[in-house]
């Protein structure tokens, strides 16, 4: 599988966020009317069309059609078998520049196009009286050579010039778990008669398909095909995400999740990209592979005030699960004689049965090389996982996090000590398997994110602030006069780019249980978004991937 050397186009794209090609330079051959009469020189610029961040039904939302004709660049329900191979628009522009002369003024008769290279095995011809042209053609390396006649007095005069183009469309895929797809962050809240509105697509069964795995435009694999898309107009992006809120490795990504997520995401990658080249595979997974959302699960629930009998062994039996996949694990309360009350193991705990756990998270990537071994990729990036703990950019410490599940007393939370082992047993040893994963397999890293997030952006750092009302408190809860303006906390980005920390250097990168339950319904026990990035959390995730492209 040639998971090759960084791609150049992508690498300077990310790096600099911009860019804009224009092709110059000297003609091949200039014209003139005699001696004295002004040298015309000719210069022709290019671009590629836009294809991600479009918004083609007008809804307001960024599209993301995830169907084989999107990806091969065809209209809808126009290849229901195997997609011909994609040709991309190129437009052409030509201008004239002269030194003593206004080339607007100038009697061009025609201009004349010659395209070769690539996979033309005879150059295209076009003749033109307007000095453009567009051009769709496969990828590939180009040469463009255009002559302009301009007629001087009786004479008919000739200049042209010629240069080399590359057709470009950066396919860009995403794998992964709830923290990939953008769990928390609709497109839309529900509303009292609606539900939460994900990712649409012009194909129903796509849409249906982005609401059952929550997939948002926000998430930060969209936000980094968007930045790619924006930087410049000498390549075009195609964006497809297969990841799924819950999704595992081996329950989700390599088979199916089950639920309404009947298929694995690899057989419906491979449906919709077919044996295109891929430039650039995203992935984020592992956490549910540790059992993530059982964890959070069971240290809220553990509660030294209501149960310090018990609390120890199920905080030990909580991360030793995490370290070996364990979860049969469990606690009952005994009696010894004469009238002791003791902690006993219970070995049919809530019927969890294991997971990969730490120890088997390398192999479970060893399964999911193994199959993408068998598509045609150019390169792979996996990111690590972040740090919801950090109160303050100065390095303390929430007092407690997600306690807001469990309102209106909130005595179950995971507090300070519970964090600490949090990092210190899976967050840190999570993100250490997954650099040794990518460095073993030849994958790109991106590192930082939990630091990123630590710093003043965790769980109990203050809301965003996009306009309250006046007399509004943007304060944390327990005030609920802010949940009633979900527009003063959550803002959808759309094809702009990120709004970065706003409401100031401590604001937080998370999706409360609070705020998911206002957003996407449900109780605050059982909403899904909590716990997961906020639109300003997958915006900073997305930088610090689009400068991991940049300087890979």
């Amino acid at each position: 599988m040639p998971y090759g050397a960084p791609m150049a186009m992508i690498r300077s794209v990310a790096a600099v966020l911009a860019g804009v090609l224009s092709v110059g330079g000297l003609p091949a051959a200039a014209a003139s009317a005699g001696e004295g009469s002004p040298v015309i020189r000719p210069i022709v610029t290019w671009s590629i069309e836009d294809r991600f961040g479009m918004d083609a039904d007008g809804d307001g939302f960024i599209d993301i059609p995830n169907t084989p004709e999107y990806a091969h660049n065809r209209a809808p329900g126009s290849c229901p078998g195997a997609c011909a191979d994609p040709r991309f628009e190129v437009e052409f522009l030509v201008g004239l520049t002269g030194t003593s002369v206004d080339p607007a003024t100038l009697p061009v008769v025609d201009y004349r196009w010659y395209v070769s290279g690539g996979a033309l095995t005879t150059p295209l011809q076009y003749v033109t009286t307007l000095p453009e042209l567009a051009v769709s053609l496969p990828e590939g390396a180009y040469t463009i050579d255009v002559r302009a006649g301009i007629r001087f007095g009786w004479a008919t005069l000739e200049t042209g010039v010629v240069e080399d183009f590359v057709v470009e469309d950066l396919l860009v895929v995403a794998i992964g778990d709830s923290y990939a797809s953008g769990e928390g962050n609709p497109e839309s809240p529900r509303q009292a008669s609606t539900a939460a509105r994900w990712a649409g697509s012009y194909d129903p069964g796509a849409t249906a398909a982005h609401a059952a795995a929550h997939r948002s435009s926000l998430a930060w694999p969209a936000r980094v095909a968007l930045s790619l898309e924006r930087a410049g107009d000498a390549t075009s992006v195609t964006f497809v995400t297969v990841a799924a809120s819950g999704a595992r490795i081996d329950a989700g990504i390599l088979s199916p999740q089950g639920g309404e997520a009947p298929r694995a995401q690899l057989d419906e990658l491979r449906a919709i990209v077919g044996n295109r080249r891929i430039d650039l595979l995203l992935i984020q997974a592992g956490g549910n592979d540790i059992g993530f959302t059982r964890v959070v699960r069971s240290l809220v629930e553990a509660d030294r005030m209501f149960d310090p009998i018990c609390y120890d062994r199920l905080i030990e039996n909580t991360f030793a699960a995490v370290a070996d996949g364990d979860w049969s694990r469990g606690v009952r309360l005994g009696y010894d004689a004469p009238l002791s009350i003791v902690c006993r193991p219970d070995e049919s705990n809530r019927g969890w049965g294991h997971l990969p756990g730490l120890v088997g998270l390398p192999m479970a990537f060893d399964r999911l090389a193994e199959q993408l071994g068998g598509l045609d990729i150019d390169r792979v990036l996996l990111v690590g996982y972040p740090d919801p703990t950090g109160a303050e950019a100065g390095g303390s410490t929430c007092g407690e996090i997600v306690g807001d599940t469990t309102p209106p007393f909130r005595f179950n939370e995971i507090d300070r000590h519970e964090q600490a082992l949090g990092v210190d047993r899976l967050l840190e040893p999570l993100n250490d398997t997954l650099r040794s994963v990518a460095a073993s397999k030849n994958w790109a890293y991106v590192d930082g994110i939990a630091e990123a997030f630590a710093a003043g952006h965790g769980y109990c750092a203050p809301w965003p602030d996009y306009g309250y009302p006046d007399g509004y408190s943007t304060e944390a809860p327990p005030g609920r006069s802010i949940l009633d303006h979900p527009e003063g906390w959550f803002r959808n980005l759309g094809q702009d780019g990120g709004v970065e920390l706003v409401g100031g250097p401590d604001v937080t990168w998370y999706r409360t249980a609070t705020q998911s339950a206002v957003l996407q319904g449900e109780s605050r026990a059982r909403t899904s978004g909590t716990l997961h990035p906020n639109e300003l959390g997958h915006d900073a995730i997305a930088r610090m991937v689009l400068s991991a492209l940049g300087n890979g």
